[in-house]
């Protein structure tokens, strides 16, 4: 046990870091009204949410005990494969197939049975697809390309 909730200090910081920097670049942007919102006015308004979110993530932890970190290296490695293997198969495999390929190895530092893997990433997959693809109407190939 820790004397500090590192972890929620830590995520306090890291919330109201990224809200200060939006913030501040979205201060060199024309802010406008709330009627007629410049460029600079979401992230500018969002910058100071994510700030005072941070600020109340992190109060409470300074006044309670917490957990030591642990990281799940193996996870961490996964998740970055799997991202890397994505962006090099999005183009050669389309997204349905390339979004399969890293929701299954992403998912392989966890103990599960197989077909529920497959069924995870088909269903993920199939998500993806639907909303960038058909939704968004993205000019990248569903499928592979012959």
């Amino acid at each position: 046990m820790l004397d500090r909730d590192i972890r929620d200090i830590l995520a306090g910081l890291f919330v109201s870091t990224v809200g200060i920097y939006f913030a501040l670049v979205g201060s060199e942007y024309t802010f406008g009204t709330a009627g007629r919102m410049g460029p600079g006015y979401i992230p500018v308004v969002l910058g100071c949410i994510l700030v005072v979110l941070g600020i109340f993530i992190m109060t409470p932890a300074f006044f309670r005990k917490g957990e030591s970190i642990e990281v799940h290296w193996d996870s961490l490695i996964a998740s970055l494969l799997s991202l890397v293997v994505f962006a090099f198969a999005l183009n050669i495999m389309g997204v349905f197939f390339s979004t399969m390929i890293a929701v299954l190895i992403a998912s392989v530092p966890k103990p599960m049975h197989l077909i529920k893997r497959f069924m995870i990433a088909a269903v993920i997959a199939v998500v993806t697809s639907v909303i960038f693809v058909i939704g968004l109407d993205m000019t990248i190939s569903m499928f592979p390309e012959f």
